[in-house]
């Protein structure tokens, strides 16, 4: 009898593959794609439906044979659950100094390139000061000059000859020139361009040879030993979000994970796009983040604390659209597969908040769930 059953499934799934090479042809609009699927799954769930009840109908023949599957269960068990959204953000030094020359001239020799990683102090340019030189020589002449005539008029001025306002002119001019000569020294010293912090080389924008102005950049050092995320946050997680807390960081780039230490949080929210500004500290003890790389900023939005958590693989859905697990009770000295309607709550990362429908005492079938059916018998090879 049981064989003349098998024949008949056997004999039933070949005229319906026969029947879908003649009359299924597959859409190509999406719409068309999610019907047709839509309406295959269903097929799907009825033959399942209809195999398990002729199992059944078998398995009632046969009242000396219970046919066991195997199966894998889980203990249901409550823990903390927590949904993460992901905000997009990117690293940044936390220090970046310009450099730009405090004097007007040509450079004549540049001793760096970008990316090279320099020490505070370190020479990274220097400007042609030749002309100054000359200039400083000039007033050097005229002040030797100004302080001869001004030790003359002095002593004549001393012995009650001469003017006042003669003597008052020859110091002027002696101080004057003195000034004049002081800031030429100091142009002088400004001749080499030194590295005001430690760093990387980034944004070099001159070449020896170029004339380059005051306060005009001519590079930038980022100090990559300071880093931090920033990332603008929507408004609607301001309340999820408070300073010094400690969150997850991800860059796919280098497939890497970190977290942080949230150290700033902005007091203003941006009208544009209706976010706020947050900034991370990092500690790079690898030596690979840089600059501007991507990174992803997992922000906890949602969190329960004693919450039964399943893995979202095992739910399943009637046609009605109802979720149900499949759970393992003992009937004496067996076990049988039952199908328990379940309450769904958030999910993220691959597991689901059960509201309700399972208690912590429920045995939850793992491998298997989906190929056994309501009410058969099963034999569990795994506890988990």
């Amino acid at each position: 009898m049981k064989n003349i059953f098998i024949i008949l499934i056997l004999t039933t799934l070949t005229i319906s593959a026969c029947k879908e090479k003649k009359t299924d042809i597959i859409p190509q609009d999406l719409k068309g794609k999610k019907e047709l699927l839509s309406k295959k799954k269903q097929e799907m769930m009825k033959l399942q439906n209809f195999i398990s009840k002729l199992e059944r109908q078998i398995d009632s023949l046969q009242p000396g044979v219970k046919k066991k599957t195997l199966v894998s269960t889980i203990k249901v068990e409550k823990g903390v659950f927590k949904r993460f959204s992901e905000i997009q953000g990117t690293v940044q030094s936390d220090e970046i100094v310009k450099v730009s020359s405090e004097i007007p001239g040509r450079l004549i020799n540049v001793y760096v390139e970008n990316g090279d990683k320099v020490h505070r102090g370190q020479l990274l340019a220097k400007i042609d000061v030749e002309a100054i030189k000359k200039k400083s020589e000039e007033l050097q002449k005229s002040l030797e000059l100004a302080t001869e005539v001004f030790e003359r008029q002095q002593r004549l001025w001393n012995k009650n000859i001469g003017s006042e306002i003669q003597y008052l002119r020859a110091k002027n001019n002696k101080e004057r020139l003195e000034k004049a000569l002081a800031s030429i020294d100091f142009q002088l010293k400004k001749a080499n361009i030194y590295a005001p912090s430690s760093g990387v080389i980034d944004r070099k924008s001159v070449e020896a040879g170029e004339m380059v102005a005051p306060g005009l950049p001519l590079m930038m050092i980022l100090n990559t030993a300071k880093l931090k995320v920033k990332a603008d946050v929507p408004e609607n997680y301001l309340g999820s979000i408070h300073e010094k807390d400690i969150v997850q960081i991800k860059f796919p780039s280098l497939n890497l994970e970190s977290s942080g230490k949230i150290s700033l949080i902005g007091s203003t929210i941006n009208p544009t796009n209706r976010t706020f500004a947050i900034e991370i500290k990092l500690k790079d003890r690898n030596k690979l983040l840089k600059p501007n790389l991507l990174a992803i900023v997992l922000v906890n939005d949602y969190t329960k604390d004693d919450a039964i958590i399943v893995p979202s693989q095992l739910i399943q859905h009637e046609i009605s659209g109802k979720a149900y697990l499949m759970i393992a009770k003992k009937i004496k000295d067996s076990y049988v597969a039952k199908k328990q309607y379940v309450v769904t709550g958030e999910e993220y990362d691959g597991k689901t908040v059960i509201e309700s429908g399972l208690t912590e005492n429920d045995i939850l079938i793992n491998d298997g769930a989906r190929s056994v059916s309501d009410n058969e018998y099963i034999e569990i090879t795994q506890a988990k």
